[in-house]
């Protein structure tokens, strides 16, 4: 056997640790949570009313999973006629969506989720619908579970094989490799999440892929495709994560250093592609060019009214000037004026041209403006969970910013205290920031500019998004950075050997970690331990 072959081939105790963890994830996947936890009441009332299991955790995958279901049964990515389904049909609703109006006028609900993911889960299933015949609405569990399987699990078991074959590299010492592949299959939130649909640990995948391509260019004359591929990954991480941008921005500099030629004429296709999918999609789904999380606020000022007059329509009354809405509503009758649940605002309904206005009342005008807060919505008596004084809980914003930092770092939702083994990575990239190499300085700086970044907006976020992701066992909008940490662990594994003391905090670190990470044993969208729930 070569020595290359050696390199990359993995040990055996590893490939047994890997093996063990997907294993553990696969039990986990198979079980529900509510039927098995007993401890887990949350979704009590769902089985009391005798409502059919559907394999889904929560709001939040449903709301992907009502989408693929519509666009494969029903041809739209309205989610209306899935979202209703309850009873012997599961429940299927969700209030991750948003209320807007379709391309003939008429309003529905949709995903908040971005599109482009439902879509490559959508071809999945109607592949494996035409396949198998297997219905999704008929056979939840198992269609949600095989696909959860493919989506989530496989792209951890990557992430592990990737991760261990680089701890390789750097660490010789056999027991200390061994610790440092039990610590990125059991004690990370990558872990936890592979039983259940999320955009994290594929946006996780995309950072690694993207970081490790840009490796090879550190250890050999650059050529085109690597290049390509950082663009196409790099970008790929975005339509998953949002403020994975930075990261885009980030490799695209690191890329310009290396070759900028080759950037400029390889790289950047590479992007522009993942782009123009990403709101092509969009401006299919929505007929909007901006994701649905990008719509809520009032668009733009269309009338502006005397208090007089905005008194008037706020009683019913058509003021004579109101040019927008004489033409096509002469009489009373052709709009209604909608109570709203904050004070000083109203919402207007033309059914002469299927528009909706938002009336807002400033200091001595109203403002009528055009409809674009998707997320404000009364159907059927029921209002949107994102209104003011709807969300409860974990979804409350944390008024204090400096309280909210300090949960998200080392507090009840902390990034290092949750899973402390990503302290020791931090040091290890505090470490290489100033003696790395011209791989592992760049990726430090990298790995501490965006972790900075990342903290930065959400603390100055407004109050009502200075919340900890929703139900969940950490904060996942930092759970794609964990590939990062886990690369700069390798090194503070390495640099640890010899020190006992060292060694023996890391191993406690490890057992509070993997308490974390499997705290959520069998549904990971629940509040961490320390959380007061």
């Amino acid at each position: 056997m070569s020595n290359t072959d050696q390199q990359t081939r993995l040990p055996k105790f590893a490939v047994i640790i890997i093996a063990l963890g997907i294993l553990l994830v696969l039990v986990r996947l198979c079980l529900w949570h509510v039927i098995f936890d007993a401890t887990d009441d949350r979704d009590r009332k769902f089985v009391e009313s005798k409502e059919a299991p559907t394999g889904m955790h929560c709001a939040n995958d449903r709301s992907r999973w009502s989408t693929v279901a519509a666009i494969v049964h029903h041809g739209t990515f309205s989610i209306d006629q899935i979202d209703s389904r309850r009873g012997k049909h599961g429940n299927w609703g969700t209030i991750d969506k948003v209320y807007h109006a379709d391309a003939t006028g008429i309003e529905r609900f949709y995903s908040s989720k971005p599109p482009l993911y439902n879509v490559i889960l959508a071809a999945e299933y109607w592949l494996l619908h035409q396949s198998t015949g297997l219905h999704i609405l008929d056979q939840p569990i198992v269609v949600i579970k095989l696909l959860t399987f493919v989506n989530q699990t496989v792209l951890l078991l990557l992430i592990l094989i990737i991760l261990t074959r680089l701890g390789q590299q750097v660490i010789h010492d056999r027991r200390i490799l061994a610790v440092y592949t039990l610590s990125i299959t059991f004690c990370t939130f990558l872990t936890t999440f592979a039983v259940t649909l999320n955009n994290h640990l594929p946006a996780a995948f995309f950072v690694l892929l993207a970081v490790m391509q840009l490796r090879g260019l550190s250890n050999q004359a650059p050529s085109a495709r690597p290049f390509i591929l950082v663009g196409l990954y790099s970008a790929m991480a975005v339509t998953f994560e949002l403020p994975a941008l930075a990261f885009l921005c980030l490799m695209g500099v690191w890329c310009l250093t290396v070759d900028y030629k080759r950037t400029l004429l390889w790289g950047v296709p590479g992007v522009v592609i993942v782009a123009a999918a990403y709101f092509g999609v969009n401006k299919f789904a929505h007929n909007s060019w901006r994701p649905p999380y990008a719509h809520r606020s009032d668009g733009e000022i269309v009338e502006v009214l005397s208090l007089d007059d905005g008194d008037l329509l706020v009683r019913g009354e058509l003021p004579a000037n109101l040019d927008i809405l004489s033409e096509s509503m002469p009489g009373m009758g052709n709009y209604r004026i909608e109570e709203h649940p904050e004070e000083g605002r109203w919402r207007i309904f033309d059914y002469g041209n299927n528009i909706r206005y938002a009336l807002v009342l400033r200091d001595s005008t109203y403002e009528v403006r055009a409809w674009d807060n998707w997320y404000d919505y009364e159907v059927n008596g029921r209002k949107s969970y994102w209104l003011p004084n709807q969300a409860s809980g974990v979804d409350l914003g944390e008024p204090s910013r400096l309280k909210y930092f300090l949960h998200l770092t080392i507090g009840h939702h902390g990034f290092f205290s949750l899973t402390p083994i990503l302290a020791f990575a931090l040091a290890s990239v505090m470490q290489q920031v100033f003696h790395g190499d011209e791989f592992w300085r760049p990726l430090s700086r990298i790995t501490l500019f965006l972790t900075a970044i990342l903290l930065f907006f959400y603390v100055f976020r407004p109050l009502q998004d200075r919340n900890y992701g929703g139900v969940a066992s950490g904060f996942r909008w930092m759970f794609w950075l964990i590939p990062l940490y886990a690369l700069f662990l390798a090194q503070a594994l390495n640099a640890s050997r010899k020190s006992f003391f060292l060694i023996s905090l890391f191993l406690v670190a490890m057992v509070i970690s993997l308490y974390s990470a499997h705290y959520g044993f069998l549904n990971p969208w629940q509040n961490p331990w320390p959380y007061p729930n």
